[in-house]
């Protein structure tokens, strides 16, 4: 009767452990596409792919455009990244914590605490086709100020 228990015990165990939260979800890409990262302290972008194996990978574009995994630069080797999401929203990226502030299947905003004011920082990870070319993050930025009618920032 113990063991059966236990043999219950566990296969509940490993099929609750198995399963993908929404943010887990939406952070896997399907295999054409993957997450643009950055914050306004960016003056380039780096792409990650998140996998269903809770490995991210970043990647690149080589000189004739192509995307590609990148591995990195002489002696700096570049290895895929563990990750998770915890229910109360706190991905786990290598190292470092970020509070999921808002996510769609298209956008993900992340906060994370910092030393000096204003105390804390976004990055915001966009969902994009691995054939689209990524313009500056400047651009993305300087949206609302090129198109201040729309936000009603004028007035």
């Amino acid at each position: 009767m113990k063991t059966k228990f236990y043999v219950l015990t566990l296969t509940f165990v490993l099929i609750g452990c198995s399963k993908l939260n929404p943010i887990e979800k939406s952070l896997i890409a399907k295999p054409d596409e993957h997450w643009v990262y950055y914050n306004s302290n960016s003056s380039h972008f780096t792409h990650f792919k998140f996998n269903k194996d809770k490995l991210s990978h970043r990647y690149e574009r080589n000189s004739k455009g192509e995307f590609q995994e990148y591995l990195g630069e002489g002696d700096v080797v570049e290895v895929p990244i563990k990750w998770s999401v915890t229910k109360d929203s706190i991905l786990t990226w290598g190292d470092f914590k970020y509070d999921v502030v808002s996510y769609t299947d298209d956008c993900i905003v992340l906060n994370y605490i910092i030393k000096t004011k204003p105390f804390s920082g976004y990055i915001f990870l966009v969902k994009q086709k691995d054939n689209e070319i990524t313009i500056d993050p400047g651009a993305i930025e300087q949206k609302r100020i090129k198109h201040s009618q729309k936000y009603n920032l004028s007035k």
